[in-house]
Order: structure tokens, then C-alpha cells, then sequence
């Protein structure tokens, strides 16, 4: 469905424009319209989102736990709440898995609160060797370091992060439940990517949050990612793109009125994830799916909550020029992939007809929308502006198509203040430029901007219709590792 719908909408400006041009144009400049106006959005929030996440860094999460407590005794205690750390992985070089365990170690509360999980693939040659050269290595540093195995070959599934998440998660909790006596009402569960490097006070808040929240069992946690540990090191089409990325999703954070869903990193009450049936096995892209199942699974009452504590992660990044290009466009073919979530969600609202339509409504229209814009946003801003004066002579000599090109030629401009204002929040977030980078790359810093139109199409639309595509002929992607050197 996503995939033939989208196709439509990318080839309506060109037949439509043959017999309806000045409805085509007059749509497509309110579609410019609707652009600048989410444009604006993502402005304003991701400035509100860097405000945010400046006070959040100062805040003493004790503190505003115990004034918390004063005045709520259903608050539970700081102490009795534990935290799984899951890192699934497949092929991660062992230095990488490494940082992402001295990150993690960084953590506040890691020795008393911290039990990490790392989640190998039985299909990994020298998986488990791995794993057991990284426990030994940080023994002590967490309350609890234990690997699993995924089995190959499980009928059924999908290889690939949710599998395996789910194999992990299920291990966890017979393991600290069943068998250590963990209380399962008290433990929060974390999907960590194998490069996700976390704010050392990431998990103080998150039990901050937990303890105090009377709907803790019906969250998901999220914090902005931040693409910006090997920067300086990949080629200016895919900072940028990963960079945009970034500062996307913490405007999205930081909007009141935005349907949220979580990317990567994210945290859940482990009982939510057992009430709902753990991850499910046989999809790729994990996040939204996973959000959508609980969702449906308590009611539509589950909601995602902020934490302004940014995760540092890693742009996508090969040997090699070409190589890093493709492994970008990899990664956001499968991250396109969840389009598949649109039907998904579509069946399950049909399932849960005790969930108010509106609310049931608000979630398909979101994911919907998401994915549709992504894959056709940068054709109809192109397409739908040119399309009908090009193939339609007549129109082209109208007073409308001049009234039209004006409003569409001033919505541009108003638009160019809000790409600046995004360049300038970008500033922000840079680390400084290491002594190993080139004088001269910090002035493609600021000049890759004027790729936007490039990086947009080549590391945004092509892999997301791509991905539709394949998708809409009955062509699933297998999971495939992105590299991150």
C-alpha cells in the first residue's frame, strides 16, 4: 500500500499536469505551504530542545527525586529500581563494543543499578569468545555483565536487532526474575545500540523518571541522538545528512503537539515489554514497531517522555568514499523499511476498537504521514512547483502560474531563514575540530549546507522509496549491519 500510494503522488505533477495543471499548481504550492510550516516547527522546537537539554545537564536528578517524595508517597525508592542495559550486535569489531561498555561504566549508579547484557549472534564466528573477553575485561564495573547467544535459524524470524532483542530480553528476565529474585515491577529495560554512547547521567534520570511517574508501566524513555562522534571523519553528504537527522528528532522531542514514537536508543518498564510479548521477530526496523505493539497492547495509554540527556552516536561510515556513501544509504533503506509499520498499525487499530477512534486515527495518520513524506516530500517540492507550467504551455502564460511562482518564490525565501536558523543550532552540537582533521575542513562544515538539496534526495528519498518499492513488489530487506568505523 505505502509503496503504490507513494508512487502516485510522485508521478501525479507530471500526468495530472496534462489535464488539471492549475490544480496541480494551486497544490502544490499549499503543499510548499505545509512544508514551510512544519519547516518552522523544526526551527523553533529544535532551539527549544537545545534549552532544554542545556537545563537538563544541570539538573541533580537526587534531588528532584527526594523533593518529589516529599510530596507523593507512591514514589518508589531510588535504591530498589534496576536498570537492563540490552546491546545487541552482530559483527561489531570488539573495540566498539568496548566504548559503548566504558560509556555505559560511566554511569552514575553502574555498579549498584547497571546490569548490562550483551546480545551476541550464535551465527557470528567467535561471537562468544567475544563476549567473554568483554566480561572479563569489566567485571565489577556494572551490578550484573552477562552475553546471550541468539540461536540461528529460529523458524519464524527475521535475523536481525529485534530477534535478537527479543531472545535477549526474554533471557533477562527469566534470569534476574525467575532466578535472582529481581522484582519485575522495578527493573526498566534498554535497547542500546552497539555504538550508542549514553549521558553519564542517563539512567540517574531514567530512575528519577521511573520512581516518580504513577504511569511508569505504560512509557517509553527517549533521549536526542546526536550523530556527531566520527563527524570530522565521513564525507559531507553524510554529515549533514546525519546531522539533520539529529536535530530533527530533538525538535520532535521538544514539540508538545508531535506524535512521538522512539528512534534507536529507548528505554520501557521490562514489565511493559512482557506484557506486550516482547519484541516481535520476524521485522527489521525494531523501534516503532515495538512502540506501536505496547501501544495497542495497553489501551493506546502508552506515551513516550523525553529525556534531555543527548546520546552520542556514530555517523555511518566505510573504508572508503563510495563505501560510506552506500553504507548510509543502507542504513536509511532499512530504517525505510518500517513502512511496513503503516498496515501493521491499520490492523491493529481495527483489532482494539475500545481505544477512542480519534486516538486510534492520530497514530496511523502519524506513521503514515512520516513515511510517505520521506520517501515523495523532495519530488513534489520539485515536480509539483515546475511540473504544470512545463508540460502545460497555456498555463504557463496564466496570471495564475505568476500569482503562483510569486508565493511560491517568497515561501522559499521565508524558508532559507529557518534552514539557517538549523545550521546555526548545528554549531552547537559540533565537538571542535580534532588536531587530526584539516584546517580546512571546518569551512566544508559550513559550506555543506548547500548540499541540502543533494543529501536529501540521495540520503533520504531514493533509499526510502527504494525501500517502499521492494516492499510494495513483495521484496523484503534483510537486516544488513551498517558499518561505523
Amino acid at each position: 500500500m505505502p509503496g503504490a500510494l507513494t508512487w502516485i503522488l510522485i508521478t501525479a505533477p507530471i500526468w495530472a499536469s496534462t489535464f488539471a495543471a492549475p490544480l496541480v499548481a494551486v497544490l502544490a504550492v499549499l503543499f510548499e505551504a505545509y512544508w514551510f510550516y512544519q519547516g518552522g516547527r523544526l526551527a523553533i522546537f529544535g532551539v527549544m530542545g537545545w534549552r532544554y537539554m542545556r537545563r537538563a545537564a544541570t539538573l541533580d536528578w537526587v534531588a528532584a527525586y527526594e523533593h518529589a517524595r516529599s510530596r507523593d508517597r507512591l514514589v518508589l525508592p531510588w535504591e530498589a529500581i534496576h536498570h537492563v542495559v540490552i546491546v545487541p550486535n552482530y559483527s561489531e569489531h570488539v573495540d566498539k563494543l568496548r566504548q559503548t561498555l566504558s560509556g555505559l561504566a560511566q554511569s552514575v549508579d553502574a555498579p549498584t543499578q547497571l546490569t548490562v547484557l550483551l546480545a551476541m549472534e550464535a551465527r557470528e564466528l567467535g561471537a562468544e569468545a567475544k563476549a567473554q573477553q568483554l566480561v572479563s575485561e569489566f567485571q565489577g564495573r556494572f551490578t550484573n555483565l552477562f552475553y546471550t547467544l541468539h540461536p540461528q535459524d529460529i523458524p519464524g524470524e527475521v535475523p536481525g536487532k529485534s530477534s535478537n532483542e527479543d531472545w535477549a530480553a526474554r533471557w533477562a528476565k527469566a534470569k534476574l526474575v525467575d532466578e535472582l529474585g529481581y522484582d519485575l515491577r522495578h527493573l526498566t529495560v534498554t535497547s542500546c545500540d552497539a555504538d550508542s554512547m549514553l549521558h553519564p547521567h542517563y539512567f540517574e534520570s531514567l530512575t528519577f523518571y521511573f520512581a516518580t511517574d504513577p504511569h511508569r508501566y505504560r512509557r517509553f524513555w527517549q533521549a536526542p541522538m546526536l550523530f556527531y562522534r566520527n563527524t570530522w571523519q565521513v564525507p559531507s553528504l553524510v554529515r549533514l545528512a546525519s546531522s539533520l537527522n539529529g536535530l530533527v528528532y530533538l525538535a520532535y522531542l521538544a514539540d508538545p503537539r508531535r506524535t512521538l514514537f522512539p528512534l534507536s536508543t529507548y528505554s520501557l518498564s521490562l514489565l511493559l515489554a512482557d506484557n506486550a510479548g516482547y519484541w516481535d521477530t520476524d521485522v527489521i526496523p525494531e523501534d516503532w514497531h515495538m512502540f506501536i505493539k505496547c501501544y495497542f497492547n495497553q489501551r493506546g495509554l502508552v506515551k513516550l517522555v523525553p529525556i534531555y540527556l543527548p546520546i552520542q552516536s556514530d555517523a555511518p561510515r566505510a573504508p572508503s568514499y563510495v563505501g560510506t556513501l552506500l553504507n548510509a544509504y543502507r542504513q536509511i533503506q532499512r530504517h525505510a523499511s518500517g513502512a511496513s509499520d503503516i498496515a501493521y498499525t491499520v490492523r491493529q487499530s481495527v483489532l482494539h476498537p475500545e481505544i477512542p477512534l480519534s486516538r486510534r486515527l492520530k497514530r496511523v495518520w502519524a506513521v503514515a504521514e512520516h513515511h510517505l513524506l520521506w520517501s515523495t516530500t523532495w519530488f513534489l517540492l520539485t515536480l509539483g512547483i515546475n511540473a504544470p507550467a512545463l508540460l502545460n504551455p497555456a498555463f504557463a502564460q496564466s496570471v495564475l502560474h505568476q500569482d503562483l511562482g510569486q508565493i511560491a518564490s517568497w515561501l522559499f525565501n521565508v524558508a532559507m531563514v529557518m534552514i539557517l536558523t538549523l545550521a546555526v543550532l548545528e554549531t552547537r552540537f559540533r565537538p571542535p575540530r580534532p588536531a587530526s582533521a584539516p584546517w580546512w575542513r571546518t569551512a566544508t562544515i559550513y559550506l555543506q549546507w548547500l548540499l541540502l538539496p543533494v543529501a536529501s534526495l540521495f540520503l533520504g528519498t531514493l533509499p526510502a522509496l527504494h525501500a517502499q518499492t521492494r516492499l510494495m513488489l513483495g521484496q523484503p530487506l534483510a537486516y544488513r549491519v551498517t558499518e561505523k568505523l
